[in-house]
């Protein structure tokens, strides 16, 4: 998640929001490599995987999303949807992981064991536990492997798999009975607006064939077409970001040098092409 807004007003996430942003290690992440949750608040552990395009390939882009979104999104993705069920919920007064919690058996399993190392996510059953402080909360719980994702858990997944698959997310909490009328309307208009697209035929098929596309008709792009089924998904996307880094950098460079442009306002490491990807 980027920004957040309360009460109407954006807030910088770092400052305010109901989730912590947890830190990651980004270099395991390109390579690959699982990542394993094993938190003292919940038994067992939950091992994230990074996939490979050809595992998107195999199952279909949208069939994979469509399971993948069920761990990346939060309640202000599906505010409309929520509005809509019968009785209404407010999108502000649940938090991501009930949602999670009323979405996770609509789950595809194939694209699940893409995800997971052995998590038979659909075995799941939600139970109140008992914490120490006396009080029950709601978790998920799978008795044969004795593992369980609770709230904790769960932010951990899904702002793991946000960073893997570059899904940023936006939420806006407000208790502001005008706002949430007017957000409502909004969702209203773009559902409708989808809905026609859709209708016509031109919604987009793939978010990520312009993407494979722009990567192998550039000079600078190592890989060939049939080599990228073997890339992970996150060293692809790493890969995309680089390349528009490169080329942002290159038109400064020659900018600057051409002597038509003003660089003094320019932060000098705009022409560092090998910065971090922001």
């Amino acid at each position: 998640m980027a920004r957040t807004v309360i009460d109407g007003f954006k807030k910088d996430l770092k400052l305010k929001t109901r989730y912590p942003e947890l830190k990651f290690d980004k270099l395991r992440m390109y390579f690959g490599k699982p990542y394993v949750i094993n938190l003292p608040s919940a038994d067992g552990k939950v091992t994230v995987l990074v996939p490979k395009i050809s595992q998107l390939l195999d199952l279909g882009e949208e069939r994979f999303y469509n399971t993948l979104n069920i761990f990346t999104t939060n309640t202000t993705q599906y505010r409309l949807v929520l509005h809509r069920a019968e009785p209404p919920i407010d999108w502000c007064e649940i938090s991501d992981f009930e949602l999670f919690m009323s979405l996770y058996k609509q789950a595809d399993m194939e694209v699940v064991n893409c995800l997971f190392d052995n998590l038979p996510l659909n075995e799941f059953e939600i139970y109140a536990k008992r914490q120490p402080n006396g009080e029950r909360s709601a978790t998920m719980y799978h008795t044969p492997t004795k593992t369980e994702i609770n709230e904790e858990v769960y932010q951990h997944i899904a702002q793991y798999l946000r960073q893997v698959f570059m899904v940023h997310v936006e939420e806006k909490i407000t208790k502001d009975p005008i706002l949430k009328a007017m957000y409502y309307q909004k969702d209203e208009v773009a559902f409708e607006r989808a809905k026609q697209k859709k209708e016509k035929g031109e919604d987009e098929q793939s978010s990520i064939q312009p993407l494979v596309s722009s990567c192998v008709n550039h000079p600078g792009f190592k890989y060939k077409l049939h080599e990228l089924e073997e890339v992970n998904i996150c060293e692809f996307y790493d890969s995309v970001g680089r390349l528009r880094v490169y080329e942002n950098t290159r038109a400064l460079l020659q900018g600057s040098y051409s002597g038509m442009m003003d660089t003094s306002k320019i932060d000098m490491e705009s022409f560092n092409f090998m910065r971090k990807i922001s």
